[in-house]
């Protein structure tokens, strides 16, 4: 079972941050989770909300700053908003990278996400997490994307592997409370990875015990060095 850490590990320094990133490669996490958003000057760049408020030392609206004036921003430690090129570079082809869109505000952003993943020769490393249609606009930009289904709780299983498989999504993200090994041996049998999400916040005993018996292929969690450590 693979854990990708969620945000970076940011327990050592801020979150979505270069560092963040590394250290998640130090402590030997197989994959990183990020979420991108895009600058008033349409560069793709690596933070969690839509504004800097939470996470800076400044307040605003991503969409409305510059790459240069994001980058003049203080987001502690001395770190400042990478760009997702700058995340590649900097990891190489080190980690799986869980890149996460989320709301399309901006039409801008998708074929931005896709060039940065093919220039910097990403494709058999860097999968997109996402909604439907913004998936399926991604791989029209680009057939040899790599895509993760986001479902929400599977009412009709077979039918949402179905769904999941002719999309070509070779990842299905879910809840950890909703899989159990049935489901997950389905999804293998359909050449799908089941991934585990919603182990943030906080640490939750039962999700360990209760996770890797189903036979998930990986966890996104804040907590990546426990889940390494194999500590309850």
């Amino acid at each position: 079972m693979q854990v990708f850490a969620h945000r970076g590990h940011f327990a050592e320094y801020p979150e979505n941050t270069l560092g963040a990133f590394r250290a998640a490669a130090r402590i030997g996490a197989q994959g990183i989770e990020l979420d991108v958003h895009l600058t008033h000057d349409g560069h793709p760049v690596v933070l969690h909300d839509a504004h800097v408020d939470r996470t800076t030392n400044s307040v605003g609206s991503v969409a409305e700053l510059t790459l240069k004036e994001l980058q003049q921003l203080d987001t502690g430690c001395g770190e400042c908003v990478p760009t997702l090129g700058e995340i590649f570079q900097a990891l190489g082809k080190s980690l799986r990278i869980n890149v996460h869109l989320k709301a399309i505000d901006d039409k801008r952003l998708v074929p931005a996400v896709v060039s940065a993943i093919t220039q910097h020769a990403m494709l058999n490393h860097a999968y997109l997490a996402t909604n439907e249609p913004t998936w399926q606009q991604a791989r029209s930009l680009q057939p040899k994307l790599s895509g993760c289904h986001l479902g929400p709780h599977p009412r009709n299983t077979p039918a949402f592997l179905k769904k999941t498989h002719s999309l070509d999504c070779s990842i299905i993200q879910l809840d950890w409370r909703i899989i159990d090994a049935l489901f997950v041996d389905m999804a293998h049998e359909l050449g799908i990875e089941v991934h585990a999400m919603h182990l943030e916040a906080n640490y939750d005993k039962r999700a360990f015990d209760s996770i890797p018996p189903t036979g998930v292929d990986a966890v996104l969690t804040d907590y990546p060095k426990r889940w390494l450590a194999g500590q309850g």
